[in-house]
């Protein structure tokens, strides 16, 4: 049985055919999106996009499954065969066309000893992986981006930068960095001026940032989103919202969700 959570939005067009897991709340599936196995289990607020497929052949073995966390986010026409098993962190983003492979095999391995491979494949937290493949047998530390276009035939250690085809390790302790007080200025800048950039978004609301905190003022409501902290205090209002979603957007991601008109940590919702 799989089991899906509140405030999720599931296209009429999706074909879900799982024999157990579960999908969390407020993700999203969207037209033409595939999702079968054995085991299927993804985390809270997960985008899966148009075309994405999870399964794929032999995803009805006993070793199939896909154990995802929070934030998995599958771009348009992605892939992730899961018949050896994909165990993945929580903010995987996989770009338009990225594809994830426990086995590969066509040809006769026995009489042409043609190329056979089977193997599952593990990756951790905050990775992007725009427009990539990953072999089977692969393991991806935390913190890590692949150069869109890339083969991922070896192991990618924790904090990497890499890209290729074959993959090599372009930069090692890439991520995570430290950024001056200048530089987050200039990303809050950034973030606001796509935030009145926005149809939805109402200009006058009042965006005050200092010291790691952006000041949502709406009228007579008001939040404050911590950026360093990644945590939410005040008024859910639609405006706040907005704000929450265009930072999400840029990989800032908060685990609170609205309730009776306030933001209230996932924990404390439970």
């Amino acid at each position: 049985m799989f089991r899906i959570a509140r405030n999720c939005q599931i296209h009429s067009s999706v074909k879900i055919n799982v024999n157990e897991g579960s999908i969390g709340e407020g993700s999203i599936v969207r037209e033409g999106a595939v999702i079968e196995g054995t085991y299927v289990e993804i985390g809270r607020e997960a985008i899966i996009g148009r075309r994405a497929y999870v399964g794929g052949g032999s995803a009805f073995v006993n070793t199939a499954s896909l154990k995802a966390g929070d934030w998995l986010h599958m771009g348009i026409d992605s892939h992730i065969n899961i018949a050896m098993g994909v165990s993945v962190g929580h903010s995987l983003g996989l770009g338009t066309g990225s594809k994830i492979f426990t086995h590969g095999a066509y040809l006769d391995s026995f009489n042409l000893g043609a190329p056979s491979q089977w193997g599952s494949v593990t990756i951790g937290d905050n990775v992007w992986l725009p427009h990539a493949w990953v072999n089977p047998g692969v393991n991806i530390g935390s913190n890590v981006v692949i150069a869109a276009m890339s083969l991922v035939n070896q192991d990618i250690p924790t904090g990497s930068l890499a890209g290729g085809i074959p993959i090599k390790i372009l930069k090692k302790n890439y991520l995570p960095k430290i950024l001056s007080e200048v530089e987050k200025k200039n990303l809050m800048d950034l973030y606001i001026s796509q935030l009145k950039n926005r149809s939805d978004f109402d200009l006058k609301t009042k965006l005050i940032y200092n010291n790691n905190t952006l000041q949502v003022i709406d009228g007579n409501s008001e939040s404050r989103f911590n950026l360093q902290e990644l945590k939410i205090e005040g008024d859910a209002t639609k405006n706040s919202t907005i704000v929450k979603d265009q930072l999400r957007r840029n990989g800032v991601r908060f685990r609170f969700a609205e309730f009776n008109g306030k933001w209230v940590s996932w924990e404390d919702l439970k």
